[in-house]
């Protein structure tokens, strides 16, 4: 199992994709750490598309119709575990293995 990943749901609630990754560029993480300090300040609507956007750097081959199939909550787990490394650069645990 890959450290983050994303499914994708089908008609009737059926995984049909999942999108998998052990590896976040660090410009992708630069980016992540810039939207969780910006995304308080902009409209649901330019977060939504934000988050979007985000999630497809994450994931390369992912497009904006395969994102449209995901369940919110595991986008947004996904992204709250991506940025939450953040907090690991402040405390000097930066380990691949933490």
């Amino acid at each position: 199992m890959k450290k983050y990943s994303l499914n994708i749901y089908g008609a009737n609630d059926e995984i049909i994709k999942t999108f998998e990754t052990d590896v976040v560029r660090w410009g992708v993480f630069m980016n992540a750490v810039k939207l969780q300090d910006e995304i308080k300040e902009k409209s649901m609507s330019e977060q939504i598309g934000a988050i979007s956007d985000f999630m497809i750097s994450v994931f390369p081959t992912m497009t904006i119709e395969d994102l449209a199939g995901a369940d919110v909550g595991d986008i947004f787990s996904t992204f709250a575990q991506i940025t939450n490394n953040a907090g690991k650069i402040k405390t000097g645990n930066t380990s691949k293995n933490a």
